[in-house]
């Protein structure tokens, strides 16, 4: 399967884009005059739309992924021969943009440079690629750029900027780190992300620490917020269940044992 064929259809597999393919099928249904399988498709989209966009529901799911990997405070922490960042968490410097901007997952990158300060590791292997139809460096120009301006010295980072997905990320980096010498990694992603991985990683042989950042569900269950659809929310869900299907197409084709 293509890369961009992959990349489509686990979009189309998820809650926005599934709703919005039934709720087209049900107004074809409806101009031939099929009202009841109109109808037969239009409530299950309405449906899972709504329950999607629910702050309470989605806190539960991505909560429930986010604990798979809980938090090391950073007092705690010991030392190791590399960080590892993921990519994801930056904008290119595309106009009008003059610089890279800092996507919603960048704590990924200020927790690796913080991670460094506090002498938890020597040199930090930034990860991330560009996609084929995508402009600008790879990401991990980027990362590079944001690490430098919070005060990592360029000797210390290693670009490895070839990678398309979390699997190459996980292959990719491992050879640098070998090659380098580097025995055990803490690995900074998103805690939504590190499931998957930590899991992907640790099967292309790397000695992981976990060091998730970016946390979305903190302090207190939505449910007492109520049942009111939330734009957020519908993402956060739609972060949560991207994650679940490609730990399970990861699963099927190998790349996580």
């Amino acid at each position: 399967m293509s890369l961009w064929l992959g990349k489509l259809l686990t979009k189309l597999a998820l809650p926005l884009s599934a709703a919005l393919s039934l709720m087209a099928l049900a107004l074809l249904a409806l101009v031939f005059g099929r009202r009841r399988a109109g109808l037969a498709l239009l409530a299950p989209a309405c449906l899972g739309l709504w329950l999607a966009s629910l702050p309470a529901l989605a806190e539960r799911l991505a909560g429930a992924l986010e604990r798979a990997h809980p938090a090391t405070p950073l007092a705690q922490l010991a030392p190791a021969d590399a960080i590892l960042v993921l990519g994801g968490a930056t904008r290119p410097a595309l106009a009008p943009r003059e610089f890279p901007e800092l996507a919603e997952a960048a704590d990924r990158i200020i927790h690796a440079a913080r991670l460094f300060h506090a002498g938890k590791a020597p040199i930090i292997v930034a990860s991330g690629g560009r996609l084929p139809w995508q402009e600008g460096p790879a990401e991990a120009e980027n990362i590079a750029f944001v690490l430098e301006a919070l005060g990592v010295p360029a000797s210390a980072i290693v670009r490895e900027d070839e990678s398309t997905n979390t699997y190459e990320n996980c292959v990719n980096s491992q050879r640098l780190l070998e090659a380098r010498g580097a025995r055990e990694v803490l690995l900074v992603t998103s805690a939504l992300h590190m499931r998957r991985a930590f899991a992907t990683c640790r099967s292309a042989g790397l000695a992981l620490r976990a060091v998730p950042t970016d946390y979305q569900v903190a302090g207190h269950d939505a449910l007492g917020r109520g049942l009111v659809p939330d734009p957020e929310a519908l993402l956060l869900t739609h972060v949560t269940l991207h994650e679940h299907l490609g730990f399970w197409v990861y699963q099927r084709r190998g790349w996580i044992r």
